[in-house]
């Protein structure tokens, strides 16, 4: 993202991870994953009501509830699409949808996320703004935890000025 192509409508950011595709996809779209670098706690719910095992990806139509680490914030949501190993989509409270697209560039995985408001949202600047600079931390969370097995997120200071909270 850069001045020229920030809006109040959407904004992206890219990384590379050194680890593949299946492994970085696996840690974006199933809930074991998402509770070693964004979410405390992580459930996906089938169509016929089934809790998904930790280990296994969430899929087009699941349901999903996620409680942040420390936080009393939770979110619920639905898996708009999921193609392995490519694309995993989900809205992001009642106003976003967030895409998570991977593809391998040079030995590397290249992982871009986008963030666009939904039709007919009801625009709040400051969920956008937030949005955009959470993420920013973690993503760098997600490649310590890839690539280094460390997770930045703080958990013995209550303390919401932090960036890593």
């Amino acid at each position: 993202m850069t001045e020229k192509n920030f809006n109040n409508e959407s904004f992206f950011h890219s990384i590379y991870l050194n680890a593949p595709i299946d492994d970085v996809y696996k840690i974006i779209a199933s809930s074991g994953g998402l509770e070693k670098w964004f979410m405390g706690k992580a459930e996906y719910t089938d169509a016929s009501g089934g809790v998904r095992l930790s280990e296994h990806t969430a899929q087009k139509g699941d349901a999903f509830a996620w409680n942040w680490l420390e936080k009393d914030l939770n979110i619920n949501g639905k898996i708009l699409e999921a193609n392995t190993n490519e694309k995993f989509s989900f809205s992001f409270g009642s106003s976003f949808e967030v895409t998570i697209t991977i593809k391998e560039h040079n030995g590397r995985t290249l992982l871009t996320l986008a963030q666009n408001y939904t039709q007919n949202a009801q625009k709040n600047d400051f969920a956008h703004i937030n949005c955009c600079t959470c993420w920013v931390f973690f993503l760098t969370n997600l490649k310590s935890v890839v690539e280094h097995g460390n997770d930045l997120r703080e958990t013995l200071a209550d303390d919401e000025s932090l960036v890593n909270r």
